[in-house]
């Protein structure tokens, strides 16, 4: 059975998808991009690079002043698996470190389905936000508490529009980078 892998974990493993790179660098490119939001402090990429080593999924080659690390075919699998899943039942956060890496992957069906299951689960979340407020509990809550509601159903919306546009924005952007085809 795999190894469970964290965000951060993930997140490492979509840099070294692209190339090689040692734990410094890979520090750096935390520290100095949203990345950093899942950390860039030494004391969680390091133990999360062991674990991905430990687990197999990278390989860590000895240079100078500590290691280069590279994912091995288990580890690419793993990353594979993690970007492909539908969309659904994950923070936002890691739903956008999967989108941006999924470009890595090259496949735009891929990445298609991925927004298709995005805004399916955003468009279920809104029915279900709006079902809940027309019911029997909605129109008695205090106003602070239909304000919170408020706030989760337009963090919903703007997440399907998100999605909605991305796609749109993709789908026009592949149609006009179409390899051409004729005789």
């Amino acid at each position: 059975m795999p190894a469970k892998v964290t965000p951060l974990g993930y997140a490492l493993l979509g840099l070294l998808r692209g190339e090689p790179r040692s734990g410094y660098a890979l520090r750096k490119v935390f520290e100095t991009t949203l990345l950093g939001n899942y950390s860039s402090s030494p004391g969680s990429i390091y133990p999360a690079l062991k674990g991905l080593e430990k687990a197999e999924l990278i390989a860590a080659e000895p240079i100078a002043r500590g290691n280069v690390f590279s994912l091995t075919p288990m580890g690419r699998e793993a990353l594979d698996a993690w970007l492909t899943a539908p969309a659904q039942g994950e923070p936002a956060d890691i739903l956008m470190l999967r989108f941006a890496f999924l470009q890595e992957l090259g496949r735009p069906e891929v990445t298609r389905a991925f927004l298709i299951s995005f805004a399916d689960a955003a468009r279920g979340s809104r029915d279900g936000i709006r079902a809940f407020m027309a019911g029997d509990i909605g129109p008695s809550m205090p106003l602070q508490s239909r304000l919170a509601v408020d706030f989760g159903l337009r963090n919903v919306e703007a997440q399907l529009a998100w999605a909605e546009n991305a796609l749109k924005q993709l789908e026009d952007h592949w149609s006009q980078n179409a390899p051409q085809t004729g005789g």
